[in-house]
């Protein structure tokens, strides 16, 4: 590839096996693709219309068809159905851009790392049926266990770190440090004769002002918000935001340990901060705090 453009100049590449196993009649459907704007193209086995070989083994088909379920469910993307298929056409500029990200070159990691790499590029991908011929010369290429370890870990670490920079999982954490100061005061104000709805109340209050500290600092960092006057007037904002999350807690709080009894009320608090504040309060910081969703249209996660 590197010789492809770097000595050819070539304005597109073509990746695919000689053996015919990959067929070429299907050259004029990759090209039409790139013509329609695409930047990578795949042959894909595993779309409508695209068909792995009836003579391959039972264990083989498994691992195939296994474990190309397995990395679209991980890589959550249904749009690619097969994501170590080796027939391919690229425009140069994707290679430019992951070539350096790529240092797994010996395994089916490479052809799974170039798609992930060339998503966060922002390559469009398209598909095109292939049906996997029986090869007319050569050997099976099917990598041995080692190889197949090392696919997969790569696809489940990956997406592991991606899960651990994501908003979402530094919305999380900020959520439990909110969950931490809301309980103990909880029981501070609790313990000072507190009725129960005012400890719920004050309570929850000094876990949203927690929580719009941190998640300004940090959730949210690259939108930070500002200034004296902006701070004052979105932490206004971002309290008015929170009384639904305030109205949640004070409700279905007392009403959870009403029903449940007070011994059990770190339970209670776990359940109503989990299922019912925290997605309400991420759709809420997204759609009017820091604005990083419209209405109607939001941004995936691990972005």
């Amino acid at each position: 590839m590197n010789h492809a453009v770097y000595e050819l100049k070539a304005d597109l590449m073509f990746e695919f096996d000689a053996d015919f196993q990959h067929d070429p009649k299907l050259i004029p459907d990759f090209l039409k693709k790139i013509e329609e704007g695409a930047d990578i193209v795949l042959g894909s086995r595993y779309m409508k219309g695209g068909s792995i070989p009836r003579y391959w083994g039972f264990m083989r088909k498994v691992l195939s068809i296994g474990g190309n379920f397995y990395i679209r469910t991980l890589m959550l993307d249904r749009k690619i159905h097969d994501w170590t298929t080796g027939y391919r056409a690229l425009r140069p500029w994707v290679f430019e851009k992951v070539k350096g990200k790529i240092t797994e070159l010996k395994t089916y990691t490479f052809q799974i790392s170039f798609l992930y790499y060339a998503r966060e590029v922002d390559a469009k991908i398209a598909e095109v049926p292939l049906n996997f011929a029986e090869r007319r010369w050569g050997e099976s290429k099917m990598p041995g266990l080692e190889s197949m370890i090392k696919t997969f870990w790569f696809v489940t670490r990956t997406r592991i770190l991606d899960f651990i920079h994501s908003r979402f999982f530094k919305f999380g954490i900020v959520g439990f440090t909110g969950f931490l100061v809301n309980f103990g005061f909880l029981r501070l104000f609790r313990s000072l004769g507190l009725v129960e709805t005012l400890s719920w109340l004050f309570s929850t209050e000094l876990a949203i002002i927690n929580n719009y500290v941190f998640n300004n600092l940090w959730t949210f960092g690259e939108k930070r918000i500002g200034g004296v006057k902006n701070t004052i007037v979105k932490f206004l904002q971002f309290n008015l935001t929170s009384a639904g999350a305030l109205a949640i807690q004070s409700v279905f709080g007392p009403l959870g340990v009403k029903l449940v009894g007070v011994k059990y009320d770190a339970l209670v608090l776990a359940f109503v901060v989990i299922c019912l504040v925290l997605p309400y309060n991420y759709l809420m910081y997204n759609l009017f705090i820091w604005k990083t969703w419209k209405l109607g249209r939001k941004k995936a996660f691990d972005k």
